[in-house]
C-alpha cells in the first residue's frame, strides 16, 4: 500500500466517525483457500507437479487460469473479487491463532472470537462458547430467521450454536422444513438427494447457494452465515485442476451473491459483506492437499470486506487474524464487541467513507 493510502486510512480513523450505514450482513466463508490462489492465482510449482497435482488436462487448465503476471492470474481465477469487490473495499491477509488448522476449530475462532480450549478437531460436540450468531439474534431482539445460517458442511450444527434451537441452521444434505420453504426452496431439497456429492458430509455448494439466495429474499436476514466447501474437498483429493475450478465457482457466487444484494430494496446500500476461509494449506507439493498441525502455511488466511462503511482501499499491508472476524461482524451491526468476552479478539478498525 503507498504511503498516501496509508495516511488517508490513519486520518480517516483519527476522524470523527460517520454515520454508519450498515444494517444487514452476509457472512461467507470458502473453506482451506490458500493465500497463494488468492492473491497471485494459479500456482506454477502445482501447475507442474504432475500426479502430485492430479491434473487431467494440463493444457486446458493453463489456457483457463494461467497468465504471465501474477495480477493478471488472479483476475483470471477471481475476476469479480479483483476487478469489483477489492477495489470497492478492503482485503488483507490474516492469521488464525488456534493450533490445530482444521476447521471446526477455525470455524469456531471466526464465530467466537477467541481459540475455544474444548474444540481441539471435527469433533462432535456443541461449541461450549457462544457465538456471534446467537448474539446478534439475542441483542437486537430477532425473530428465528432473521439470524440464518446454510453451510454445505453437515458439521455446523455443532459449530454455529452452543444452544441448538437459537438461530435458524440448515447444513449438509439436510432439507428445509416444509413451514419455511417456498416451491424454489423445495427444489433444492429435492434436488440434494438426486445429485449426491462425492462426500457423505457434504452437499454441492450450489445447493447451498440456492436455498441462501431465497432465504435471502424471502425472509431478508440481518445476519446471514454461508459456508461452501467444495474447494477444501477437491483439494484433499489431490485435484489440483478442480480445486482452482471450485474457486472460480466460488467467485461466481460471490458475483450472483453482490448482484442480488443490489437487486433488493432492504439490502441495497445497507448490507455489509465480509469474506475469509478457516484455514490455509500446506505449501509444498506433498503438504499443499492437507492442513492441520505441523503443516506449515495452514496457519495463513485472508479476510476481505466490501460495503458502505467500508474504505476502497483495495489489498493492503495492514495484518489480520481469524479472531477479530466475530467483533467486526458485531461492530457492523452496532453492537459492541465486548458481549463476546474479554478474550476475543478486538474489531477490525475499518475507515468509513465520508458521505
Amino acid at each position: 500500500m503507498s504511503a498516501r493510502a496509508t495516511v488517508g486510512i490513519l486520518l480517516a480513523l483519527a476522524a470523527p466517525a460517520a454515520a454508519q450505514h450498515t444494517r444487514n450482513v452476509i457472512f461467507l466463508t470458502v473453506d482451506g483457500v490458500r493465500q497463494q490462489e488468492l492473491f497471485e492465482g494459479a500456482d506454477p510449482i502445482l501447475l507442474e507437479a504432475g500426479d502430485k497435482s492430479g491434473i487431467e488436462d494440463e493444457r486446458a487448465l493453463r489456457e483457463r487460469f494461467w497468465r504471465d503476471t501474477t495480477e493478471k492470474r488472479r483476475e483470471a481465477l477471481l475476476p469479480f473479487f479483483w476487478t469489483e469487490l477489492a477495489p470497492a473495499g478492503i482485503v488483507m491477509r490474516s492469521t488464525i491463532s488456534n493450533p490445530h488448522r482444521n476447521s471446526y476449530p477455525g470455524y469456531s475462532e471466526l464465530l467466537t472470537g477467541r481459540v475455544v480450549s474444548e474444540i481441539t478437531g471435527n469433533i462432535d460436540l456443541q461449541n461450549p462458547a457462544q457465538t456471534v450468531l446467537e448474539i446478534v439474534r439475542r441483542e437486537l431482539d430477532l425473530g428465528p430467521l432473521a439470524v440464518a445460517a446454510v453451510t454445505s458442511w453437515g458439521h455446523f450444527p455443532f459449530i454455529v450454536e452452543s444452544q441448538p434451537g437459537t438461530i435458524f441452521v440448515n447444513a449438509g444434505v439436510r432439507d428445509v422444513p416444509t413451514a419455511f420453504a417456498n416451491r424454489e426452496i423445495e427444489r433444492w431439497n429435492r434436488l440434494q438427494h438426486r445429485m449426491p456429492s462425492p462426500w457423505d458430509s457434504v452437499r454441492y455448494n450450489a445447493v447451498t447457494l440456492g436455498i441462501a439466495s431465497e432465504l435471502l429474499e424471502l425472509y431478508q436476514p440481518r445476519l446471514l452465515f454461508i459456508a461452501l466447501d467444495e474447494t477444501d474437498e477437491w483439494a484433499h483429493s489431490r485435484r489440483y485442476d478442480r480445486t482452482l475450478q471450485a474457486i472460480r465457482s466460488f467467485d461466481d457466487a460471490l458475483r450472483a451473491l453482490w448482484a442480488k444484494v443490489q437487486a433488493l430494496p432492504a439490502y441495497r446500500g445497507r448490507t455489509t459483506l465480509v469474506v475469509t476461509t478457516d484455514h490455509g494449506r500446506g505449501l509444498t507439493t506433498e503438504e499443499w492437499t492437507s492442513h492441520g498441525e505441523g503443516i506449515d502455511g495452514a496457519e495463513n488466511t485472508w479476510i476481505a470486506i466490501l460495503g458502505p462503511d467500508t474504505p476502497a482501499s483495495g489489498s493492503v499491508d495492514t495484518p489480520a487474524e481469524n479472531r477479530q472476524v466475530a467483533a467486526t461482524l458485531l461492530s457492523l451491526l452496532g453492537l459492541e464487541p465486548a458481549l463476546l468476552g474479554r478474550e476475543a479478539g478486538a474489531s477490525i478498525p475499518l475507515a468509513r467513507r465520508a458521505q
